[in-house]
C-alpha cells in the first residue's frame, strides 16, 4: 500500500510541473472571463449565466486534463527508459498502475476544488456566493465523469502511444456525452426491432447523463428524480472494469 502511494504522490507532483497544466489553467481562466462578457450580452438571470458557465468551465477544463496529462502516464516513463528501475524495485506492476491513477484522481481533485474557489469568488461578485453550497452535487457528479475519463486515459497509456490514446480516450468522452441523446433520437425515428437493439446498446456504451445534474441545480429543478447513489454506482463499475483491464494488460506487457 505504502508503495502505491508513493507512485500516486510522484505522479502527483510530476503533473503538477508539467507545463500544460499552466497552459490549461490560463486557458480555464479565459473561458470564465468569456462567461463575465456573455452576461452583458445576455438576456436573463446573471447568476444562473455565470451558474451555467462556471461549472461547464470545470467540467470541461477537468475532461482536457484527465485525457491530455493521462494518456502519458506510462508510455512516457517507458520513452524516459525510467519505468525499469522502478518495477526492479519491490514494486508490483498492479501498484504502479493504481498508484499512477490514484495520483490522477488526486490531481482532479485539488483542480476542481481550486477552480470551485475561482467559481465561489464570480458568484460572490454576483452576489450569490451561497448558491456554491447548492452545486456541490453537481461538482461531485463531474468529478465522477472525470474519474471514468481517467481510468481510461490509464488504460490508453498502457497499451498505445499517446496520440492514439487521447484519440481512444476522446472517443469514449464523446461517447459518452451523445449517447443518451443520440439512442434517444434514433429510437423515436426507427421501428421497434431496431429500437430494441440501440436500447440494448444503452447498457454497453458509456452514458455520462447520470452526471449531467448541472441543469436542473442552476435552473431551480433540484435533485428531484436524480440518483446521486447511482452515478457513484456507475462510476465505480466502469472504474473498476477499466482499471482492471488496465492492470491485465500491463503485466502482460513485455517492456524494453
Amino acid at each position: 500500500m505504502s508503495r502505491m502511494i508513493n507512485v500516486a504522490y510522484y505522479t502527483f507532483l510530476e503533473m503538477v510541473r508539467n507545463k500544460v497544466l499552466y497552459v490549461l489553467f490560463f486557458f480555464a481562466l479565459f473561458i470564465f472571463g468569456i462567461g463575465i462578457a456573455i452576461t452583458q450580452m445576455s438576456i436573463g438571470d446573471v447568476v444562473d449565466i455565470i451558474s451555467d458557465t462556471g461549472l461547464a468551465t470545470i467540467e470541461m477544463f477537468s475532461t482536457v486534463l484527465a485525457i491530455f496529462l493521462g494518456i502519458s502516464l506510462v508510455q512516457k516513463e517507458l520513452s524516459l527508459k525510467t519505468l525499469h528501475p522502478l518495477l526492479s524495485k519491490p514494486l508490483s506492476r498492479t501498484e504502479y498502475v493504481l498508484g499512477k491513477f490514484f495520483g490522477m484522481i488526486f490531481l482532479i481533485i485539488v483542480e476542481i476544488i481550486f477552480m470551485s474557489l475561482i467559481f465561489l469568488v464570480l458568484l460572490y461578485f454576483y452576489g450569490a456566493p451561497g448558491r456554491l453550497i447548492t452545486y456541490i452535487p453537481a461538482i461531485y457528479t463531474i468529478f465522477l465523469q472525470t474519474s471514468t475519463i481517467i481510468a481510461v486515459a490509464v488504460l490508453c497509456s498502457t497499451l498505445t502511444e499517446p496520440t492514439v490514446g487521447a484519440m481512444l480516450t476522446i472517443s469514449f468522452y464523446i461517447t459518452g456525452a451523445t449517447s443518451y441523446n443520440l439512442v434517444y433520437a434514433i429510437t423515436h425515428r426507427t421501428s421497434e426491432n431496431v429500437a430494441k437493439v440501440i436500447n440494448t446498446l444503452r447498457f454497453i456504451l458509456p452514458d455520462f447523463s447520470h452526471f449531467n445534474i448541472k441543469d436542473n441545480l442552476v435552473y431551480g429543478k433540484g435533485l428531484e428524480g436524480l440518483q446521486i447513489g447511482f452515478a457513484s454506482f456507475y462510476a465505480l463499475f466502469i472504474i473498476v472494469i477499466v482499471i482492471s483491464l488496465s492492470i491485465i494488460f500491463f503485466n502482460a506487457k513485455e517492456i524494453n
